[in-house]
């Protein structure tokens, strides 16, 4: 079996990622923020709610596929770890950005992409045990988005209570997965509204027509922050599954959207495989790597390209590392960039290995 074959990330996933995830990579605490490269846990780095998020909705993937035993368990427990400790902990609406390790709050600021995934969590928690509770608590997420977050220009600002520059598509990319997520439940009414404003927002900010590039980072108003600074190609894949998705969900028509996404994230595209960081507007390659743009191009890619893909991401970023862990970030020459294991890379993998079948 090759890293090719859907199945041997399966295994990989059931045999030594999900048991070394809950074990070393949780405790009475909740998820850890990350593991040393030794698979050792390092507990007291601040727990982003984000990361617990992203744990939930992974350790969900693994409970409704029949991955890991204790699975569904885990991410119910963790579920309501994260409803203690985040929600409103500070008595201010939303969920605070970081906590310790005991559960005081570390960073309280309202942060859009970690509402984003938190949303994905409660899809992922919904699917497990549809309670009331949880789908009143996405009632309440979206509506703390609108009355406090939301941005007379269209979309949402990054963070509350302080405004931060500068606003990023990603945040707003990851909010329409979970939109998706909570539609697909069919447990908390009718979302078409707000993914459908989402794609207007990528129409009309993010990938206006006549421009390819999705470009990353904007003023207040949406416009371009760095214009002509190079795109991310990982970006562009992911953008290209989302798009797909929502068309397969809600019949939104995607139009030519895909296929100038393809255009350029294939230039981001080594020969042998490897996704890079960033293209610049002059089409020179920022040869570092990171392990989640070779997934995100795997989930549409189709045959020699995403063998090549899967391939290339095992032998840079898994065959060298703790079993069960990642080699996150490399430099060209392949040496690592990160002396740690980010838990939040988990959920790349896991959406990646479901959308494999």
């Amino acid at each position: 079996m090759t890293p090719a074959e859907p199945a041997f990330w399966t295994g990989w996933l059931c045999r030594h990622a999900l048991p070394l995830w809950s074990n070393a990579g949780h405790d009475e605490h909740g998820f850890v923020e990350r593991l040393a490269l030794d698979g050792t846990p390092q507990p007291d780095v601040p727990r982003r709610v984000m990361v617990q998020a992203r744990q939930i909705h992974a350790f969900a993937i693994a409970a409704r596929r029949g991955w890991y035993p204790c699975a569904a368990d885990l991410a119910l427990r963790a579920g309501e770890t994260m409803v203690t400790r985040y929600w409103q902990a500070d008595a201010q609406p939303g969920w605070a950005f970081s906590c310790t390790r005991r559960g005081a709050v570390a960073d309280p600021r309202r942060d859009l992409y970690a509402h984003a995934f938190v949303l994905l969590a409660l899809a992922a928690l919904i699917r497990l045990d549809p309670a009331p509770r949880t789908v009143a608590l996405v009632h309440q997420t979206l509506a703390f988005l609108d009355q406090t977050l939301t941005h007379p220009a269209g979309g949402y600002v990054e963070a509350w209570p302080d405004t931060v520059l500068p606003r990023r598509q990603n945040p707003h990319m990851h909010l329409l997965e979970s939109l998706l997520t909570l539609h697909e439940t069919g447990a908390c009414g009718d979302l078409t509204p707000r993914i459908a404003a989402l794609i207007a927002l990528f129409d009309t900010r993010f990938l206006p027509a006549g421009d390819d590039v999705l470009a990353e980072s904007y003023a207040l108003d949406w416009t371009p922050a760095n214009p002509g600074c190079g795109f991310e190609p990982g970006h562009h894949f992911e953008w290209i599954w989302l798009l797909e998705r929502t068309a397969a969900l809600t019949g939104i028509a995607v139009g030519d959207r895909v296929s100038r996404l393809r255009r350029q994230a294939l230039r981001g595209m080594t020969a042998d495989g490897r996704v890079v960081d960033v293209m610049g507007p002059d089409g020179a390659i920022a040869a570092s790597c990171r392990l989640w743009p070779a997934l995100e191009a795997a989930k549409v890619l189709t045959g020699h390209a995403r063998d090549q893909v899967l391939g290339t991401a095992w032998r840079i970023f898994f065959a060298r590392a703790h079993p069960g862990g990642w080699i996150d970030h490399v430099d060209p020459g392949g040496d690592p960039l990160v002396a740690f294991i980010p838990a939040s890379t988990l959920y790349h993998i896991s959406t990646a290995v479901d959308h494999f079948g």
